[in-house]
């Protein structure tokens, strides 16, 4: 499937999202932003995982040019990327981004949107915002703190700080490295977790990710936790588990 400067296929319960703008290195244009919100809105039902990925040796520079005038009107831009990176936050399966080349300015966003973020060892990580007079969008501001410390924030956005393969992790910008290929690991990633028992693993996702937000409810989740307990795929997981772990009664022993 194709869609502006956008590819997608699905491949074992993983859908793959790659940015395909090389000659552009995968500039962030409006229209390419509104794509990948459509391909994840909303999920097919047989995908378990998705991985974003990009082409070529550039993850992507962020911002296309093209599409910006240095006036009032960019805030369009930020509402595109505002709704994609809300489309990957709120999806229903995990996602996993793919880095493998340089990530800058509103990739960084798209980037952190997903769970879990895998870095080669040709990328890096940079927001100069401040060095284009910018404050950057502050909603984009609250969801890094929500998802980074405070710490690497302040150093991403006031000093437009570059983070390496190895800093990103340190920092917790990336969650992984990868060595020599980013785009492997992540699919390897997502092939995992599609593995996995989906309603366990989406309900999971989705607190993890009320949390960050601050909307975590105890009681609502205690009864989606007694829901999963009395589900049939717990039941018969469970019943699986004993088969292997514990012992019959004709293979303990006598006294």
């Amino acid at each position: 499937m194709t869609g502006s400067a956008i590819v997608a296929h699905r491949l074992d319960g993983v859908l793959e999202i790659r940015l395909d703008r090389p000659e552009r290195r995968n500039a962030l244009s409006r229209a390419l932003l509104r794509s990948l919100r459509e391909m994840v809105e909303p999920m097919p039902a047989d995908v378990g995982a998705v991985v974003l990925s990009a082409t070529g040796p550039v993850f992507s520079a962020g911002a296309d040019f093209a599409d910006l005038t240095g006036t009032p009107s960019d805030l369009e831009f930020d509402r595109e990327l505002s709704a994609a990176c809300t489309a990957l936050r709120n999806a229903p399966v995990p996602t996993v981004a793919a880095v493998s080349g340089p990530c800058i300015g509103a990739a960084v966003e798209l980037a952190l949107s997903c769970d879990l973020r895998v870095a080669g060892p040709q990328a890096c990580f940079r927001v100069p915002a401040v060095e284009l007079g910018l404050l950057y969008n502050p909603e984009s501001i609250r969801r890094m703190h929500a998802t980074l410390p405070r710490a690497t924030v302040t150093r991403m956005l006031l000093l437009a700080e570059r983070f390496d393969a190895v800093a990103s992790v340190e920092a917790g910008i990336a969650t992984h490295r990868a060595d020599p290929d980013a785009r492997e690991r992540a699919l390897e990633l997502a092939r995992s977790i599609a593995a996995l028992p989906k309603a366990a693993v989406g309900a999971t996702r989705r607190l993890l990710r009320e949390l960050d937000e601050g909307r975590y409810a105890d009681s609502l989740w205690q009864k989606v936790r007694v829901e999963l307990l009395a589900s049939p795929e717990r039941r018969s997981l469970v019943a699986a588990a004993r088969q292997r772990h514990v012992p019959s009664a004709s293979s303990r022993p006598t006294e």
